[in-house]
This record gives structure tokens, sequence and C-alpha cells, in this order.
């Protein structure tokens, strides 16, 4: 991806892309994005997706309730405190191109609190939790990979699978026929 687009996407999401200016011996982001700029709007899309998730909140007993400073809830005589459960950090290890698709190597950061309750094993319905943002982030960025598909890596526009000697690229039939392509044939999945 040209230098330009790929800073435009760590300066909008400087969180996801946190790991952008670290050495290569600590994160393969150190290489930018390694993939062509007609994928730049789908790993934008998947940026905001990323972004925007859910909140949710766990009742937690008294002890942990007051000692995290919650404010109690009192419902007919009950009191009650809950523990705000928010969405993990996606951190992203590598974006690139293999094998045609996009691959987006990411783990999560889970908030410290969250992960001392989840540590204790009070509250098995925080494993829960957890478990369904790891899974919803996965299937995000699942979509992201299978959109890459049919999606030009050069142009942005609706491409196909080519291969050439091994080489393996989503274009668009129009960029086939330029020069540096040449040799990109369409490449029929068996089934």
């Amino acid at each position: 991806m040209s230098p330009e687009l790929d800073a435009k996407l760590c300066e909008t999401y400087p969180k996801i892309f946190i790991n952008s200016n670290k050495s290569p011996q600590e994160t393969c982001m150190h290489w930018g994005f390694e993939c062509g700029d007609g994928w730049y709007n789908l790993i934008d899309d998947l940026c905001t997706a990323l972004t925007y998730t859910f909140t949710t909140s766990i009742e937690v007993d008294e002890i942990d309730g007051k000692r995290l400073g919650i404010e109690p809830s009192i419902w007919s005589d009950k009191v009650q405190y809950f523990f705000k459960v928010e969405p993990p950090q996606i951190i992203a290890d590598q974006v690139k191109q293999k094998f045609g698709t996009l691959r987006f190597y990411y783990h999560l950061v889970f908030d410290s609190i969250n992960e001392e309750l989840t540590k204790s094993g009070k509250y098995p319905e925080l494993i829960e939790i957890n478990k369904r943002y790891r899974d919803y982030v996965d299937g995000i960025v699942h979509f992201a990979d299978i959109m890459s598909g049919v999606t030009c890596e050069v142009t942005g526009k609706r491409g196909r699978m080519h291969v050439r000697g091994g080489w393996f690229k989503v274009l668009n039939d129009d960029v086939v026929k330029e020069e540096i392509y040449a040799g990109f044939i369409p490449y029929v999945f068996k089934k």
C-alpha cells in the first residue's frame, strides 16, 4: 500500500495500529500494509466495524463492587453492583495479502480489571462475554477476508482471483490487460 494510504489508516485508527512505528523485532506492522491500494476502503471499513462494538455489564459481589468503587444500584431493597464490561482493544499484528486474499492478524487486549475478574473464576458470565467479543471480532475479520476475494487489490473494483506462476492476486479484468499484470489468468476453484 502506498505510504500515504498507510499513514492515513494509522492516523484514523491509532489504537488498532498502535504498533505501526515499532521495530520489526516487536511487530510485523513495522512493514506497513503489505497489500495493494485497492484494499484501502476494505481495510478502512473493517477497522470502522472493529471500532464500534457493544458494551454490557455483569453483576459482581459486594466485595468486588466496593473494591472497584462501583456505585451500588438498589432494586426493591436489594443492593447490586454492576461492572461495566468494555470491549477489548483490537491491536493489529500484521495486515497483508496472502494467497490472493486479505490477512488481518491481531490480538485483543482486555482492560486490567476485566482480566483480574476473569482470572478470579468468580464470574463465568464474564468468560462468556469475552468469548462473544472474540467471536464478534473473528466474524468481522472473516467477512473482510471473504470480501477481499472479490475486490481488486489494485483498483478496489469488483475482481476475481487470478494466478501467475503460483502467485495469486484478486484483480479486475481490466487491470489484467496492463503490462505489469500480463500473464495473470483467471483461477478456477476446483470443487
